[in-house]
């Protein structure tokens, strides 16, 4: 009891002194000491520690400071509000419902309760009901930025893809029918164009991405779950990330309010300019990290996209990986930062150029490499036929080459699957080497070591088919292996490099990337 009054007793007080030193903060200056130019008394925080504030004047200089920052960040805010936009998608689905019996009055409440959107699922151990498939319209927001007076908006693309409908909302108000014009899937970017005849429209200034800071600040402007124009502040948390949801990456890490909505609008610095186009979160609700793609990533491929053409990217034909403190310890490499080359393809330009398994590849295109992820980003963004020099350490010394780059669309590859394997596709020249000329499939490049495919398949080996559906690229292996994720296991048929045999392996979804 005595304890239970003790700790009552500390809260009355805690939240009496809360109380008179709000008051002696929110009082005019001329009440903070007797005379006009005597210190203020000392004031504890929170943590018991004093801090004074060393006279009028000082205080009314950081009262002005702040007063210049708040309007910074409504003058930015009210420039580049007006260029963000509103995207409604609609997109048909198909999905399967009971087979209820025509003009049942339990028709539409089972359409809802078991379509497949709303996660309808039978009892375990009740008997399958007859299933029909019923069109379903999929509505979707997301937010977008103007890019230029032609009606041009730049958002994402997992905002756009697939839908029939596209329209769009400015901040005044006006609405338009949008239309796709480009999307890049590896980037998560997208191109749509406003149709019709729209006058005076806003537009964003796209900033250097390259030159952002950990910890400066930056304003997130969108549509978080269809709340028109919503601004949040915050600062850069990271740079550099790589979380899975795209296949070329280095994201801007950010602790700005980011929500369901806000994916495809802009992140702003405080000179507004767009430095990144907000994409992911963690979580189904913020959290306080939120992603964006950045501004010089979006320049890459914006020309593509406005135009409405396949992205070109460069190829190197390198399998590059992060540096563990133990693994450049290995190598006698001081640091972390570069790719070390796990394997160089054959034939590939960089085999062209000398490069070798091993290599610690430290700078391309003059520039320092940090990471495996970063060195991918910089040979996707080289265009073709570009002969750039590289940096690589070998052997305890640096070493000088130059690469010429290929083009990524005539060598499709994967990056590691969810069952670990790496894949490319098989060429009719590696095909022809293994004896096998007109052979069509995907060759297995590499294999994780923890992969649940390891005892059954091994680099070298041909995946025929996925699920009994032959395949003859990379990108059919990929879209075949993204449906199977969700089922229990794979069946694939795989043509054994040592053997020269087929078969079929069966690999349960155990393992997750």
């Amino acid at each position: 009891m005595r304890r239970e009054v003790t700790v009552l007793l500390l809260l009355v007080i805690g939240l009496a002194a809360g109380l008179v030193l709000s008051g002696v903060l929110e009082a005019p200056a001329k009440d903070l000491g007797a005379a006009e130019n005597v210190p203020v008394s000392a004031v504890r925080t929170a943590s018991g520690t004093a801090t004074t504030l060393q006279s009028q004047e000082e205080l009314e200089q950081l009262r002005d400071f702040a007063g210049k920052l708040e309007t910074l960040f409504q003058t930015v805010a009210g420039e580049v509000s007006p260029a963000v936009v509103l995207i409604e998608s609609e997109t048909t689905v198909r999905v399967r419902v009971p087979n209820i019996p025509f003009r049942s009055p339990f028709d539409n409440f089972f359409d809802d309760f078991f379509s497949e959107p709303f996660g309808g699922r039978p009892a375990p151990g009740a008997p399958s009901a007859p299933q029909r498939e019923r069109e379903m319209k999929r509505r979707g927001l997301g937010s977008g930025c103007i890019l230029d007076e032609e009606g041009h908006v730049l958002s994402n693309n997992h905002v756009v893809a697939g839908a029939d409908e596209l329209t769009v909302t400015l901040a005044d108000g006006r609405k338009f029918s949008a239309k796709v014009v480009g999307t890049d899937e590896k980037t998560d970017l997208a191109v749509v164009k406003i149709e019709g005849d729209p006058k005076d429209l806003p537009t964003v200034r796209l900033g250097d991405s390259d030159a952002v800071k950990v910890g400066q600040w930056v304003i997130a402007i969108g549509n978080p779950f269809g709340l028109r124009h919503t601004v949040s502040a915050g600062i850069i948390s990271a740079t550099g990330r790589s979380i899975g949801v795209a296949e070329y990456e280095s994201l801007i890490q950010t602790d700005a309010a980011v929500n369901r909505g806000n994916s495809g609008g802009p992140l702003v610095n405080l000179r507004g300019e767009v430095i990144g186009i907000n994409t992911a979160i963690v979580g189904p609700a913020n959290l306080g990290i939120g992603f964006a793609i950045p501004s010089n990533m979006a320049r890459d491929v914006l020309d593509d996209l406005v135009a409405g053409r396949e992205v070109v990217r460069g190829y190197l034909g390198v399998y590059p990986k992060d540096l563990t403190p133990e693994m450049a310890q290995a190598f006698g490499f001081e640091g972390t930062n570069g790719a070390l080359v796990d394997e160089v393809l054959e034939g590939s330009p960089a085999e062209k150029a000398g490069l070798k398994a091993g290599d610690i590849i430290v700078e391309f295109g003059g520039k320092p490499v940090e990471s495996a992820s970063e060195l991918r980003r910089r040979v996707a963004a080289t265009d073709p036929d570009t002969t750039t020099p590289v940096e690589v350490w070998r052997d305890g010394k640096e070493l000088a080459l130059k690469v010429t780059t290929g083009d990524l669309a005539t060598v499709v590859e994967t990056e590691h699957d969810w069952l670990g394997l790496h894949v490319q596709t098989l060429t009719p020249e590696m095909a022809a080497n293994l004896g096998k000329p007109g052979l069509e499939g995907v060759l297995v490049a590499d294999v994780d070591e923890d992969s649940s495919a390891g005892t059954h398949i091994k680099p070298g080996d041909v995946i025929l088919s996925v699920n009994r559906n032959k395949v003859n690229s990379a990108s059919e292996y990929g879209t075949l292996m993204n449906k199977a994720k969700s089922q229990g296991g794979v069946l694939l048929r795989v043509l054994d490099s040592e053997t020269g045999r087929a078969r079929f392996i069966f690999i349960r979804n155990g393992r997750q990337r």
